[in-house]
């Protein structure tokens, strides 16, 4: 109802776009006419059941994005055409994809500014070190999310499991250590199950974890103090650009149902 008395105030070639919440409002907030378009529906379960309760009509006027967040590797969420679903798992790992890891590395490492063949070096170690930090904890996330228990993995210490002579993060101690979360409804030989039989592509890698991963490598192996998790976001939103639009699926599929629509959201 929200979305729909907005859309109508803002005249008959205008739409409006729901996301999940006001950090993906500032990703489109650059490229939208108007930032009232956008609207944060306050969490991903109140955005699909929005998106569930919509007639035909608002349909033609609100389109949905939202993160795949592992339901698509389930076979529990399908998109539709007025409901954008991410790439890979969410906002951020989509954007990281889109080669944004250079801007952040511009932008906080000094010796990438000495050539591009530094900065390409500096951004290619980073990036994959930060998939190698990223992909077990994606993995311990799609296991634990049908046990309903949140595992609060922001709090967990990277340093402890994170190997940088290899490069590798220590599974085992990380798998045994997060089981206390979990002990109350599987036991420890049933939570490694859930975690050997979670796959192993890096579009597992949550969003979330490899901008914290990148912090913390920034901070550890650049020596970058300042690079917090939040700073780190802020780049790759700013960062967003044009070029990087043309190649995001997420930005194909808007299009697509704008021109269905005759309603338009992107200034482009």
């Amino acid at each position: 109802m929200d979305a729909e008395l907005r859309v109508d105030g803002l005249g008959p070639s205008k739409a409006v776009l729901v996301v999940e919440g006001p950090d993906d409002k500032r990703v489109f907030a650059r490229h939208v006419a108007d930032p009232a378009q956008i609207l944060p529906a306050g969490g991903r379960r109140i955005l699909l059941s929005a998106h569930e309760s919509a007639n035909d009509t608002q349909r033609q006027k609100i389109i949905f994005v939202t993160d795949c967040d592992y339901e698509v590797r389930r076979g529990s969420l399908r998109g539709a055409p007025d409901l954008v679903i991410t790439t890979f798992t969410d906002m951020e790992s989509d954007l990281l994809a889109l080669g944004l890891v250079e801007s952040v590395v511009l932008e906080l490492v000094p010796r990438a500014l000495e050539s591009r063949a530094a900065c390409n070096q500096i951004s290619t170690r980073i990036r994959t070190r930060a998939e190698q930090l990223a992909l077990p904890l994606g993995r311990l996330r799609m296991a634990a999310q049908p046990l309903g228990i949140p595992l609060n993995l922001d709090d967990i210490k990277l340093s402890r499991y994170w190997d940088p002579k290899t490069g590798s993060v220590n599974l085992t101690r990380l798998v045994d250590a997060m089981h206390s979360k979990v002990s109350s409804i599987i036991d420890f030989n049933g939570w490694r199950k859930l975690i050997a039989d979670a796959p192993e592509d890096i579009g597992m890698c949550h969003g979330k974890d490899l901008v914290r991963a990148l912090a913390f490598l920034l901070k550890s192996e650049y020596r970058v103090d300042g690079a917090s998790v939040e700073l780190v976001a802020r780049i790759i939103r700013a960062s967003l650009a044009g070029h990087h639009l043309e190649s995001w699926e997420v930005i194909r599929r808007i299009k697509m149902w704008q021109e269905m629509n005759r309603r338009y959201v992107l200034t482009a």
